[in-house]
């Protein structure tokens, strides 16, 4: 939903009204289902959806809310992580209720559909490879600064040279390591076919349920020390960019932002009330 809103209002407001056919179309592209799938996923997708709209949309409200009022002043980057590690639990509630529906449906998928999850999962890999691993440590800086500006600038409207120059030196000195995300990404991808191969053989949808929670809590944490130490390094210099990057902010910049989390306010106000009427 937050990566729909940094579009057009009105584009997250279509997408999120027709989320169970979006879900399914995305379904299908990773498990190729077969038309009896798609008819026991369509109740439990809008079911997840009428769940979404009616409990966590109004609390999405009050965070968009809360994020407006932090925005008029400065922010500090624990601020910032706090709020991000907020979002990560929003995430890990949306998986935890679609999991028993998931484990339902579970069983029904053949080794024909796990075999092209995995060579789905391949192909996304190699495409974010090639996005985000150039040969030359130059470029693959100047992509990643590339990304980095537009996203500021979604959100300020053109930068001044002070918050570029800040940006292109938070690039140099960041310390993620591409390829070592790229190994756990393929590393939580063995995990997950593994996890969903195992899961599917339980007997019960309890069992199975259970199963997909772990596998759940399993893909969500680092793999391996190396990568923990990384990622910690790298959200908390993030956060650090992110809150000097404020600081250099603009009055006119500052309202292009609060002008930005209105319109996610307005749809997500609008988006909730439709559940409730």
């Amino acid at each position: 939903m937050l990566a729909l809103a940094l579009g057009a209002c009105s584009l997250a407001r279509l997408a999120y009204d027709n989320g169970p056919t979006l879900a399914m179309r995305w379904l299908d592209g990773w498990f190729d289902l077969d038309a009896a799938q798609e008819a026991q996923a369509r109740p439990a997708l809008a079911r997840w959806f009428e769940w979404h709209r009616t409990s966590q949309l109004p609390d999405y409200v009050q965070t968009v809310a809360r994020w407006r009022q932090l925005a008029k002043g400065e922010v500090t980057p624990d601020q910032l992580c706090a709020e991000a590690d907020q979002l990560r639990a929003k995430v890990s509630l949306a998986v935890e209720q679609v999991l028993p529906d998931a484990a339902a449906l579970l069983p029904l998928l053949t080794p024909a559909q796990l075999a092209h999850l995995e060579r789905t999962q391949a192909d996304r890999l190699a495409d974010w490879r090639e996005e985000h691993l150039q040969p030359r440590m130059e470029d693959r800086r100047r992509a990643m600064l590339d990304r980095a500006v537009e996203q500021a600038e979604d959100l300020y409207g053109p930068l001044q040279p002070q918050q570029l120059a800040l940006l292109e030196a938070a690039q140099q000195s960041s310390p993620l390591d591409a390829e070592l995300w790229l190994a756990q990404r393929e590393a939580r991808n063995r995990l997950l076919l593994e996890g969903l191969r195992q899961a599917r053989t339980l007997e019960s949808t309890a069992a199975r349920t259970q199963a997909l929670r772990a596998l759940a809590q399993r893909y969500q944490q680092p793999v391996d020390r190396a990568y923990a130490s990384m990622l910690a390094r790298w959200q908390a210099h993030s956060c650090d960019t992110a809150a000097r990057l404020h600081h250099l902010s603009s009055l006119a910049q500052r309202q292009h932002l609060d002008q930005r989390l209105a319109g996610w306010e307005e749809d997500l106000r609008a988006l909730a009330a439709r559940g409730s009427g």
